[in-house]
């Protein structure tokens, strides 16, 4: 991202989307089969599912959609400050320590402190402020998964030095829309690369685990997808405030959702999608998934198009042209990458 600073992306406190990856160095497949030596390191990508899943429990943040492949991963992350500002001290205190000795921990438990020093940490109000800001930040809730990924991955090889190429790669979805296109990016990334025949196969997505939950006959405290955001925002009759306020789970940040569109219907836009990259054609959309991308205001044609170059086509920002100009005027240039390219994509 030239010419901008993370700071001036993450900007203030705000509730905001943001599409992150990165890759394993050099592009090795450290977490798959590796091609060059034979040796299989697929168990790891369990290692990125369970820590993701115990950070969505102490972060205010959302993930709504993940994908973790051979050489690199993407997150769909939303932060949630009107959480982390309803903590106690003492509750920022706990979360805090279970998150960093969460990074250093070599197996799946997860860590708790005692509570003496819950409460010693606790008695610093201007510590514990900067904490309550910095467990809404997407930066520490990446830095502290990728760093405990990379001390498991080291320590099991017996070798040190750097896990992942560098930085975490981030682009902000500015509506709906973009997080749409961002969806269907993460959840196809996998069978794109021949990892799965059907997206139901590919097993480390976020629409796996989606699907895996349809069929059990669960709670949602104890659904496989339990931790992940919830798909579909709530109808208009239910209180916003009340759901983006918190879980009655404890197992994520909220429970607002992400898109206005239910399960099935996504499901049909993914496999559509599928089909149209692999034939490498441009059928006539079916009617009934045309009113949902009219609903989203999201053109078809120019959907697959951005599918087949998503990380080139857009810059540090994603979102309709008039998202794109405000977003610019707030970060203090001129123009941003992708403007373009969202007047094809978005109506």
């Amino acid at each position: 991202m030239p010419g901008l600073s993370r700071k001036k992306l993450f900007g203030a406190e705000r509730m905001a989307t943001f599409h992150v990856w990165n890759r394993c160095v050099r592009r090795a497949f450290l977490t798959g089969k590796d091609p060059l030596t034979g040796r299989d390191y697929s168990h790891r990508r369990g290692w990125f599912l369970t820590r993701e899943e115990q950070l969505a429990g102490i972060f205010a943040i959302d993930v709504g959609f993940q994908t973790v492949m051979s050489n690199h991963w993407h997150m769909v992350l939303r932060t949630m400050p009107r959480v982390a500002k309803r903590w106690g001290r003492e509750e920022v205190a706990r979360r805090w320590l279970t998150a960093t000795r969460l990074a250093k921990c070599m197996d799946d438990s997860l860590p708790r402190p005692s509570e003496d020093e819950v409460r010693e940490l606790a008695k610093d109000a201007k510590l514990i402020k900067k904490l309550q800001k910095r467990l809404c930040n997407i930066s520490w809730f990446v830095g502290l998964l990728c760093e405990n990924i990379a001390r498991r991955s080291n320590f099991e090889e017996e070798i040190s030095g750097k896990f992942f190429e560098s930085r975490f790669k981030c682009r902000e979805c500015l509506d709906q829309n973009a997080i749409l296109i961002c969806a269907l990016y993460n959840d196809l990334n996998p069978w794109r690369a021949g990892e799965g025949a059907n997206i139901e196969t590919s097993r480390y997505t976020s629409i796996h685990l989606r699907l895996k939950a349809r069929g059990e006959r669960r709670d949602a405290k104890d659904r496989a997808d339990g931790w992940l955001g919830e798909l579909t925002i709530a109808p208009e009759s239910l209180e916003d405030a009340l759901l983006a306020s918190g879980s009655r789970t404890g197992r994520r940040a909220s429970d607002m959702g992400f898109l206005p569109i239910k399960l099935d219907d996504y499901v049909r836009l993914l496999r559509w999608t599928a089909r149209q990259l692999r034939a490498g054609t441009r059928d006539t959309i079916p009617a009934d998934l045309a009113s949902i991308l009219d609903h989203l205001s999201v053109c078809g044609e120019g959907l697959l198009e951005v599918m087949d170059d998503y990380e080139a086509t857009f810059g540090p920002v994603m979102g309709s042209p008039e998202q794109m100009r405000a977003a610019a005027a707030r970060l203090g240039v001129r123009c941003l990458k992708g403007t373009p390219a969202a007047a094809r994509v978005f109506r």
